[in-house]
């Protein structure tokens, strides 16, 4: 039996800094439109990600993006990042994630709508002030951050855009077109 090889990874995202804060700018249109979509009356309509509200959901995509803001910011400084999770626990295995998320979970269900708010925001300044202080060079050097496992700086920015694009807008969206929906009463039916 011959020991299994590891590719390394591969980076296939933007290809420059203003191309990576163009997507951070749509990331932040897009979550800010779904949360003025919602309103302060519907964020904590459940159906969002299973039981969880629109607000869980929108506190859930911001503790993960504190991450990639510590990741970011530990570049500027090149210094490796502490997760913000407990210890021991890794985002690599799919178990310790759900852990992870349920930390994150019971975190965000602390928070007023208001800090969740101001929060989620804070996270899109803060990537974007990293993303500027870093040199153009180190944001796509792959070696370049050891803590990263050989992804470029900028696979910080396009894994937090997948999050919310891949994993998470459709399932706000479903839960906003059902509360639409709710509160309307079906025609009669008036045949014979």
């Amino acid at each position: 039996m011959t020991p299994q090889s590891h590719a390394a990874p591969t980076y296939d995202g933007p290809s420059s800094a203003i191309q990576l804060q163009a997507l951070l700018w749509r990331m932040r249109a897009e979550t800010e439109r779904l949360i003025a979509e919602a309103g302060p009356d519907r964020m904590d309509l459940p159906g969002a990600m299973g039981d969880w509200t629109i607000r869980d959901a929108v506190a859930h995509l911001t503790a993960w993006r504190w991450w990639s803001v510590a990741r970011m910011e530990g570049a500027v400084r090149d210094a490796e990042p502490t997760p913000p999770w407990d210890g021991g626990l890794s985002e690599a295995d799919e178990a310790e994630v759900d852990r992870i998320n349920q930390q994150f979970y019971e975190e965000g269900r602390e928070q007023s709508l208001g800090e969740v708010l101001r929060d989620s925001r804070a996270t899109f300044d803060r990537l974007e002030a990293a993303l500027l202080a870093l040199p153009e060079a180190d944001l796509f050097a792959a070696d370049r951050y050891p803590w990263l496992g050989g992804y470029p700086a900028a696979a910080i920015i396009t894994g937090s855009a997948e999050h919310l694009f891949v994993d998470h807008v459709a399932g706000i969206v479903i839960a906003l077109a059902r509360s639409n929906t709710a509160g309307r009463v079906s025609p009669p039916d008036h045949r014979p």
